[in-house]
């Protein structure tokens, strides 16, 4: 080869190389102008459901892999109770799992790039990815606490390999961190307003909201809608006897022990005073009677102690009601009828003995009879 020739050849060697670079250049430069977009779009979003979703369906096509799960710790069951109250199933969403604690790192967690690891713990990705070879593992840290981990996985051997940056993959992370946070502190500063500040359940304003989206899925979908309203007995000479503070306690166990006999996505609710109603989506009454009762055995039975001396045995007087399976009419409609005919219940169950549940299946005939007589003559309720 003359001295030409392999100048030449040479030549053509460095051309390709700087238009294999180049190229890589314009691919890189795309990716970030993606990925920046991509965080801005993070940024931008301010609850929790858009940010999840985003995260995991968003952030999987930027990124160009094959499957995107996040774990994320969850120990009061915050994040579980928001996303169900977004919307019926909210919590069930693919490829989020939600942990009561995270395993403790033995050194600051740093992120994994490597193999696909099968013995990993099932929950970060679950169900395992078919033919995955490579994963990123990348934990989420907040005011130096391992909060989370955003992971993912691809068929693709060298996609996730330990010689990669990760500068920018980190950088994301700890913006999402932050977001994650907003969204927290923002859902919390929208439940204040939808909270009773003395018992920490939902308040009148939220329930009557969620009673009438219920009362949509009701006449969209035909499924079964309950409600209680439930009363505590005499309380009034609870207040006058031993105090308003001691009343307040009441309450506040009151409303404690009706929770614990509720699903999470039943919905409990401070209507005023003494009074809370619980909605319970798809159920039928017979359940709901069955779990009325429940409540009524359990705070007759609980011992509501003021002090060392003095301890009160509370009663609670409970109505139940249902949406008729042929109901109509708008769904503002559907919700004040399903709350009144509670209520009905309810005044029932106090006029028959007080310590009761009162529903379709039993309710009082002679009350129900003095009740209508009263309306007829056009007498308040007594």
């Amino acid at each position: 080869m003359t001295r030409n020739n392999q100048s030449q050849t040479e030549l053509q060697l460095l051309r390709d190389q700087l238009q294999s670079l180049m190229d890589a250049a314009r691919l890189n430069e795309k990716k970030w102008r993606r990925l920046d977009q991509f965080e801005k779009q993070l940024i931008a979003t301010r609850t929790l459901p858009e940010l999840i979703q985003l995260i995991l369906e968003d952030y999987k096509a930027a990124c160009e892999t094959d499957i995107v799960t996040l774990a994320l710790c969850d120990p009061e069951y915050e994040i579980r109770r928001i996303l169900a109250r977004s919307q019926p199933g909210g919590d069930e969403i693919p490829g989020l799992v939600l942990l009561e604690r995270l395993p403790t790192p033995d050194a600051e967690p740093a992120p994994y790039l490597g193999p696909f690891d099968a013995e990993m713990e099932r929950a970060i990705f679950d169900p395992w990815p078919d033919g995955c070879r490579s994963m990123m593992l990348l934990p989420l840290m907040r005011q130096g606490e391992l909060v989370g981990s955003l992971n993912m996985a691809s068929s693709a051997a060298e996609r996730f390999s330990a010689d990669r940056g990760t500068d920018f993959v980190e950088r994301l992370a700890n913006i999402f961190s932050i977001c994650l946070e907003n969204a927290l502190n923002h859902e919390r500063l929208n439940l204040i307003g939808l909270t009773d500040s003395l018992t920490g359940i939902f308040n009148r304003r939220y329930l009557e909201t969620r009673c009438q989206e219920e009362a949509a899925n009701v006449l969209r979908h035909r499924t079964p809608l309950c409600t209680m309203f439930l009363d505590i007995d005499k309380f009034k000479r609870i207040n006058d006897t031993h105090g308003h503070i001691m009343g307040d306690e009441v309450l506040r166990q009151v409303a404690s022990l009706i929770k614990s006999e509720l699903r999470s996505n039943d919905v409990l609710a401070r209507y005023g005073g003494e009074e809370f109603v619980v909605l319970l989506p798809q159920t039928e009454l017979h359940h709901t009677c069955e779990i009325a009762e429940r409540i009524r055995g359990t705070i007759a039975a609980h011992p509501f102690r003021i002090d060392a001396r003095i301890e009160l045995q509370v009663t609670i007087s409970i109505g139940v009601a249902q949406v008729p399976a042929e109901a109509e009419g708008s769904d503002g409609d559907v919700a004040h009828k399903l709350l009144a005919a509670a209520d009905e219940a309810l005044y029932l169950a106090k006029e028959s003995g007080r310590n009761k549940v009162v529903g379709e299946h039993n309710r009082p005939a002679s009350v129900a009879a003095k009740r209508g007589l009263i309306r007829m003559l056009g007498f308040g309720a007594a």
